[in-house]
């Protein structure tokens, strides 16, 4: 995806938002497009969260007991296995970072606000509409819980990237 897309996204959004109100919108918009291609950065930062050792490990970690030679080869392993993913996290990071300046100027702040507090369903086939008592309380298993917590750290995120601090 290019910023041209993002672009077509924001003018067919503002149509949305036109004929359905800002809510359903900024649902297409920020819930399908934008979370979409959050969720994709999310799950190649996390295929390369290992990859880089941290400031606090142990003396007894590998890389350290390995010497100059091992940390030479572990880095140029890396750059090598490892290029196109990180590639591709740059690319990401760099279109959500244009994506956001887009919504941002589509939609005004208190619309963005609103819309993220209302606890949308980020990239997903929800359903507001669906009776509630469809889903029982039976069903809801640990593997939806973690769900529930990621969209939760996800939308987290979101408002981080699209909320600007107005003391500033």
């Amino acid at each position: 995806m290019e910023f041209e897309q993002v672009q077509e996204y924001c003018k067919e959004a503002q149509l949305i938002s036109e004929r359905a109100g800002t809510h359903a919108g900024l649902t297409f918009l920020i819930g399908e497009k934008f979370g979409v291609n959050f969720g994709l950065l999310r799950k190649a930062r996390r295929k390369l969260q290992f990859l880089y050792p941290n400031d606090n490990m142990s003396a007894e970690h590998p890389l350290n007991q390995g010497g100059r030679a091992l940390k030479m080869s572990y880095a140029m392993t890396v750059q090598e296995h490892y290029s196109g993913p990180l590639e591709q996290v740059k690319h990401l990071e760099s279109l959500l970072a244009d994506f956001a300046k887009a919504i941002l100027t589509t939609f005004s702040q208190d619309e963005i606000k609103s819309y993220l507090e209302s606890s949308p369903n980020l990239g997903s086939d929800y359903d507001p509409q669906e009776p509630a008592e469809m889903v029982s309380e039976t069903t809801f298993s640990v593997d939806d819980l973690l769900l529930e917590a990621e969209e939760i750290l996800a939308l987290e995120d979101i408002k981080k990237l699209l909320l600007q601090d107005k003391s500033n």
